[in-house]
């Protein structure tokens, strides 16, 4: 069956399917990082400020609590983060 031959309500369908994949494949890669991720890790992620970096502070079961360089403080979805690594 084409897309464009589908009803409004098979769309809909269609979409609240693709919809659960997306959010159990993100909740999936946020287990994944969280499980890599320590406190003391030092991190980096972007804003709209640019890169921000700063040291885990805390790790709840679905946010990361980041320190930034700057002492703010930012509450992030693990998937956002990358885990700097020591050269």
């Amino acid at each position: 069956m084409l897309i464009d031959d589908m009803t409004i309500e098979q769309l809909l369908e269609l979409n609240e399917i693709i919809c659960e994949r997306i959010d159990y494949l993100r909740a999936k890669q946020d287990q994944n990082v969280l499980a890599q991720m320590h406190i003391g890790n030092q991190v980096s992620f972007n804003t709209d400020e640019g890169r921000i970096f700063g040291v885990v502070i805390k790790k709840n079961r679905k946010t990361v609590v980041v320190l930034s360089e700057d002492k703010r403080r930012w509450k992030l979805p693990p998937g956002m983060l990358t885990i700097v690594k020591d050269i």
